[in-house]
């Protein structure tokens, strides 16, 4: 009897050890979020540095990398997104494709409209044919006709309708896809006139094809 306490209160005692060690280790929202973001990668196998079958090669890219996105990327042919409605522009960092949101959605709403899935199929094959797996950031803008709030939910609620028909539809791991609601803030044409406001509204799927520490990985 006395070596079953004994055993049992070993195993007590290791346990305890175990959990001061996670409360040691997770102090903040950031290691949190860290450490979620690490487990999300293994359920998915998408670590950086890892080559999948195919010989694509997994990479990651911080937060940065975002902000320093050219939109003005040269514009490129790709043989499977032929569609004229899709523009494509990349360079050795990226490639953005860009949709105005007449292709995706009907007037001041976030369903998606017939034979806009034919377009996110095509630019998903361009995304499976690159030779690199990197991070997909879906970016929802609007023009400025609405206020700033109503605007910035409507371009969340148009990119998770793109993040979520990708994640539902293609073989994309949804380890890589996260979406940013720019709303009206970063306008590339005038609001003043019906065209620029069009221009305005669009949604972007944008795709990292280098990895963090700036080497250019090339698109097969």
């Amino acid at each position: 009897m006395r070596k079953v306490i004994t055993f049992a209160c070993l195993i007590a005692a290791a346990s305890f050890a175990a959990c001061s060690e996670t409360d040691k280790r997770v102090d903040t929202a950031e290691d949190v979020q860290e450490i979620a973001s690490a487990d999300t990668a293994v359920m998915y196998g998408d670590l950086p540095g890892v080559v999948e079958a195919d010989g694509a090669e997994i990479i990651s890219v911080d937060e940065s990398f975002w902000s320093s996105v050219d939109y003005n990327a040269p514009v490129v042919t790709d043989r499977r997104v032929q569609d004229r409605d899709v523009e494509v522009r990349s360079n050795p960092g990226y490639t953005i494709y860009t949709m105005e949101d007449k292709v995706l959605f009907d007037l001041d709403k976030a369903t998606l409209r017939d034979g806009a899935e034919d377009k996110l199929r095509s630019i998903a094959e361009s995304i499976n044919d690159m030779s690199t797996r990197g991070p997909i950031r879906i970016v929802g803008h609007t023009d400025s006709t609405a206020s700033a709030s109503y605007n910035k939910q409507l371009a969340e609620d148009r990119a998770n309708a793109v993040k979520d028909w990708l994640q539902n539809n293609t073989d994309i791991n949804v380890s890589r896809m996260s979406i940013e609601a720019v709303g009206q803030q970063r306008p590339i044409a005038t609001n003043e006139t019906p065209e620029g406001r069009q221009k305005n509204r669009r949604v972007a799927i944008m795709v990292a094809t280098r990895t963090d520490n700036g080497q250019n990985m090339q698109r097969q």
